[in-house]
């Protein structure tokens, strides 16, 4: 097998057995790395065990966590599953989206953001951050959440029309309540679609605020928003 380079590759045949990072069989002393490398070129078009010319499909791809400075693209996984077999545990690297079509899920970790303060007068919530934000002090003010990407991605960037997101605020009030007043959508005040068509116009006192925000993207920087806000004592 050729490693590098451009050219046409062709695998061996039969049934490889995978034993940590070799390959034996008729593919002995074929070693992760040498497949990686000749998995540089193109799927063939006709499905056989053949690539050529130059593989660039982007920047989401599939790691050996053995060997990580090989990474291949995911579009390569498919050929690599076919020709080689179980290739060991695989992780994703640079994947900002993963689409599961027909399978299913036994369970997720969302990211949550515990901050020992209290919302300031106006917060940014950041999505590519967290899917929970959890204020523990007691609140002062009323405030205004603008949810974004981060400092230097919009949401409207992040995603496409027809998709959503879900985010959840959470907000301690003492004695006195507060709440949020005004919600933005990368900088641009919303108004946001309630249960049973009443705004949120308060907060709950001694308690805590769970709000929830439904976002959908319906075109091109424009947004449905609906929210909801629940106490918690």
């Amino acid at each position: 097998m050729s490693r590098n380079g451009s050219g046409t590759y062709s695998l061996p045949a039969g049934n490889p057995v995978v034993t940590g990072t070799t390959i034996s069989s008729t593919w002995a002393n074929t070693t992760l790395t040498d497949i990686a490398n000749a998995l540089t070129g193109s799927l063939a078009t006709d499905g056989q065990t053949t690539a050529t010319g130059n593989l660039n499909m982007g920047t989401n791809r599939i790691v050996n966590t053995s060997d990580p400075t090989n990474a291949q693209d995911v579009a390569t996984k498919n050929y690599v599953d076919t020709y080689v077999g179980a290739l060991g545990t695989m992780s994703t690297q640079n994947a900002n989206n993963v689409a599961i079509t027909g399978g299913s899920i036994s369970s997720i970790l969302e990211g949550a953001t515990v901050t020992g303060t209290a919302p300031s007068a106006s917060i940014d919530y950041d999505f590519k951050t967290q899917a929970v934000r959890y204020y523990t002090s007691n609140n002062s003010t009323n405030f205004t959440v603008n949810v974004r990407g981060n400092s230097t991605t919009s949401l409207d960037s992040l995603m496409a029309v027809g998709q959503t997101a879900t985010l959840v605020l959470m907000v301690t009030n003492g004695s006195t309540a507060y709440y949020a007043n005004v919600i933005k959508i990368d900088g641009t005040t919303v108004t946001p679609k309630t249960i049973n068509g009443i705004a949120i116009t308060s907060g709950n006192a001694n308690s805590v605020d769970i709000y929830t925000l439904t976002i959908v993207k319906t075109a091109s920087a424009t947004f449905t928003t609906f929210a909801s806000q629940s106490k918690y004592a």
